[in-house]
């Protein structure tokens, strides 16, 4: 793993992607009007409302555990990507989490 790879920013990644692949497959279901469907405008603000309201638990668990802090600079998960430590997920790794995985690095 390389020693700037943030857990939140991996995770977050992970979980856009699966949710935009979703959402292609769903739109894609609906061949003859495909976005403007109005189940798929429902079944989009769902499925959106449901992925960064766990993101956001997952997180908050993560930073229990000591694994992740917040950022405090003001990014949501809901805002997507941002060319930062965090990639939008407003968290980075502990400094605790962040000296294990360098430790780890030494012994491979």
């Amino acid at each position: 793993m390389d020693n700037n790879q943030q857990l939140a920013k991996v995770v977050c990644q992970t979980v856009r992607t699966i949710m935009k692949n979703t959402l292609n497959l769903e739109e894609f279901s609906y061949r003859e009007k495909g976005r403007d469907d109005p189940r798929y405008r429902t079944f989009k603000k769902h499925l959106m409302e449901f992925t960064y309201t766990n993101l956001r638990e997952l997180f908050s668990e993560l930073e229990s555990w000591g694994l992740i802090k917040s950022t405090e600079d003001g990014e949501d998960v809901k805002d997507g990507y941002r060319d930062s430590l965090s990639g939008g997920s407003s968290f980075v790794n502990s400094e605790d989490f962040q000296v294990w995985l360098n430790d780890g690095q030494n012994n491979i």
